[in-house]
């Protein structure tokens, strides 16, 4: 953690640069204090924005460095290599251009590794951005701005910490065929629960050189506590941009949360259900239609053109825009300026593409084996008969992500994305499930039908008959209304639903193979070794390397 304290004046300097608009408060070569930005309110506004500059900034783990790695670019980034874990992003193409390799095939992600020390740091830029903002403003002040400000930081903390909770926390194999040697140093790693060290506005350096992982109860009623205070200043200030959190975002935090936690608190479930309505009626809108999803200039790109479904979102500008480091680069098949998007044609694993009927318009996402024989799809480009073949999207590859404005040669224009983090649409997921686990297993199908038949006129719910059923059936819609959004590893390490890579007729390639019944070990990720060496608490506490931790199935 001393590192990080090392770090934390430079990563509040360069977020207040990023808004711009702090250039004319301080000097640029210098760093802005915790007393300079509370006593100013331009400096407190560029503070706040720069939340979710943060959120966009490449190179977050190196500061732009040109050693840095190419899935190294803040948020975006994370939402692709927790969706790879999750074994959910397939390369249907060639893997030459797969930088997120490592967490689809549980390589070279232990604690020595840059995919450790990246995912770390980045969050933990967030929790430090957060807490200097936590610390500049007075919790008493009357300024309905200020605890508009105060209100997003809290909720930006949690969310966080809400994340990393979760990433880091230890759930113990039951899969038989894991090997026997896949297990933490220390048993406090398992038997307490251990998630991550805590870091507030109060934490002094001298305590960040011994801060060990919180035990999960504590790191969750630690969470809690900011949600709540995230409500009460988002309940009575000012929210002026969806990038940063409302309360309507708050809201539906404290639903994930709950989800979370399920019986662990007493009324966990009606908590979920009562939190994620209450951000579905707090925030209005309705869910993405056809037309917004297919739309091949804004689809999965731009706030505007979605903004009844986004709650929650981030912007990358175009200034930083990266050519190999950007989510577009990666994520999009149709662009024909980096090979790293066509060439490796990122896709759906076939197992659930199977489950779509054809009557759902989401299954327009992927290409189908009958490519324009199945379906009209609308495109940037030719994919069916294209006129090089370098530029083939493969079969499974996705057209959810599109390039921005239908771009696709100039990669500044293509990459400077608009992508959600929290949509309405999870509300409904939540709030079902969340009842169904409550005892309303009537009213959780008809809430759930009302959405699923947005996109799938004919969806028939009643086969759901069990609660085990329901939460299978809704954990397969989820799935495939979120491809791509960096939300699914979370149910997936929840539920421990477990991991099917290989079988017959797989589209997964050969070398990502991997089965796994229950949680899979690559979901409980490492702590870097340079905190290791610099928090003396983290010392023996860490999860196990993953790393050949499961055999890889052969056909």
């Amino acid at each position: 953690m001393r590192a990080l304290y090392q770090r934390a004046a430079a990563a509040l300097c360069a977020v207040l640069a990023a808004t711009g608009c702090i250039e004319e408060t301080f000097p640029m070569n210098s760093t802005a204090t915790t007393e300079q930005v509370g006593a100013n309110p331009t400096a407190m506004q560029a503070s706040a924005n720069g939340l979710a500059a943060m959120m966009v900034k490449y190179f977050s783990g190196y500061h732009g460095s040109s050693n840095s790695n190419d899935f190294d670019f803040s948020y975006p980034g994370l939402m692709i290599s927790q969706d790879t874990s999750a074994g959910e992003l397939i390369i249907c193409g060639s893997t030459y251009y797969d930088w997120f390799q490592y967490w689809a095939k549980a390589v070279y992600i232990n604690d020595a590794t840059t995919r450790a020390y990246t995912v770390w740091s980045t969050y933990y830029q967030y929790v430090l951005c957060a807490n200097n903002l936590i610390r500049a403003i007075d919790p008493e002040t009357e300024n309905a701005l200020e605890r508009g400000y105060l209100g997003m930081a809290y909720a930006f903390r949690a969310f966080s910490y809400l994340q990393m909770a979760q990433l880091y926390e230890f759930k113990a194999p039951t899969d038989p065929s894991v090997k026997s040697s896949y297990v933490p140093d220390n048993a406090a790693v398992a038997t307490e629960r251990l998630t991550v060290p805590i870091v507030t506005e109060e934490t002094t350096e001298e305590e960040s050189f011994n801060n060990p992982r919180a035990p999960h109860d504590r790191m969750y009623a630690f969470i809690l506590s900011d949600l709540d205070k995230a409500e009460a200043f988002l309940s009575a200030g000012e929210q002026e941009s969806r990038l940063l959190p409302c309360l309507d975002v708050a809201y539906g935090l404290k639903a994930r949360y709950y989800l979370l936690l399920g019986d662990e608190v007493s009324g966990g479930y009606a908590l979920a259900a009562e939190y994620a309505r209450k951000a579905r009626q707090a925030f209005g809108g309705s869910p993405l239609t056809r037309d917004q999803w297919e739309n091949p200039t804004t689809g999965f790109n731009n706030y505007a053109a979605n903004s009844n479904s986004w709650m929650w979102y981030v912007a990358v500008p175009k200034e930083s825009v990266y050519i190999n480091a950007n989510f577009i680069a990666h994520m999009c098949t149709e662009q024909v300026w980096n090979p790293y998007g066509y060439s490796t044609s990122r896709g759906i694993n076939r197992n659930l593409y199977d489950k779509i009927p054809d009557t759902d318009f989401r299954k327009h996402s992927w290409i189908d084996p009958g490519r324009m024989g199945y379906y009209a799809y609308k495109t940037n480009r030719d994919i069916d008969s294209p006129s090089d073949e370098t530029y083939y999207i493969a079969t499974y590859g996705n057209l959810k992500f599109r390039p921005v404005g239908g771009e696709l040669s100039q990669y500044v224009e293509s990459g400077a994305v608009e992508l959600p983090l929290m949509r309405l649409e999870e509300m409904y997921f939540i709030e079902a499930e969340a009842l169904a686990r409550s005892g309303d297993l009537g009213g959780a199908r008809s809430l759930l039908a009302s959405l699923i038949r947005t996109r799938n006129p004919q969806y028939d719910p009643s086969a759901a008959s069990t609660l085990d059923d329901f939460v299978e059936e809704l954990f397969t819609q989820k799935r495939i209304e979120f491809w791509g959004e960096g939300l699914i590893l979370f149910d997936f390490k929840r539920l421990g639903a477990g991991a099917v890579m290989g079988y017959e007729g797989t589209n997964v390639p050969e070398g990502y193979r991997y089965n796994v019944t229950g949680p899979a070990p690559w979901w409980n990720w490492v702590i870097p070794r340079t905190e290791l060496n610099t928090n003396t608490g983290l010392v023996g506490f860490n999860n196990p390397d993953p790393v050949k931790s499961v055999a890889e199935w052969k056909q």
